[in-house]
């Protein structure tokens, strides 16, 4: 059978690809609600009605799965956080805020997968952690590289900002880690107040 063969007017690389969604939507959800280690291949396939040969033709494993549904929230996050800073103050409080708000409200806007970024996917493996600090390098170089357009412009002192990112980018992370396994979490707005005050004194700060 050629496969380009159309069924309901669509083409089989259609319905590949749209099976491929719904196995990363059932992903998001399951491993958002339920947890990773609760969630088996029947479970997914279960959920989208897709017989198990299906799932092995988009994802090797539940891990290859988990992989591309973290991936996809994190394209989310960047997306949120691009398109805010496109309109922020060129002040550093400002343009710091403006991100750092889109990234927290975006997050607690999404819960599975704030789950999934925080908690599901830590410890899987060696590989997904490797991904997954490889992940925060790539938040900590989009903190750097806002700091040093600051300087280029004069509104921050003008140094090396990397280590302050990288620190930065922890500090972002640990917090939301456990603002998501808190029962009693912090409000939004002090979320977000705390983390652009620690931003602000730490770029801002003299250079040693």
């Amino acid at each position: 059978m050629a496969t380009g063969q159309r069924y309901g007017g669509r083409s089989a690389e259609e319905r590949r690809a749209e099976r491929r969604e719904r196995l990363l939507a059932a992903g998001l959800e399951l491993f958002g609600t339920r947890g990773y280690g609760n969630v088996s291949i029947e479970s997914l396939c279960a959920a989208t009605r897709l017989n198990p040969r299906y799932f092995y033709e988009s994802f090797a494993t539940r891990e290859e799965l988990l992989r591309a549904v973290y991936d996809r929230h994190m394209e989310l996050l960047a997306t949120a956080v691009a398109a805010a800073l496109e309109d922020a103050p060129a002040d550093p409080r400002g343009r710091v805020e403006t991100g750092l708000r889109a990234f927290v409200e975006t997050q607690l806007a999404n819960a599975r997968g704030a789950r999934v970024t925080y908690l599901e996917i830590v410890g899987v493996s060696l590989d997904l952690e490797r991904h997954r600090r490889a992940a925060l390098r790539g938040f900590a170089q989009l903190i750097e590289r806002e700091a040093d357009l600051l300087a280029g412009s004069g509104a921050l002192p003008q140094r090396d900002h990397a280590l302050t990112a990288m620190a930065l980018g922890g500090a972002v992370d640990g917090l939301l880690t456990d603002c998501f396994t808190s029962d009693d979490p912090p409000a939004t707005e002090a979320i977000v107040t705390t983390l652009v005050d620690l931003f602000v004194a730490a770029f801002t700060a003299p250079a040693a």
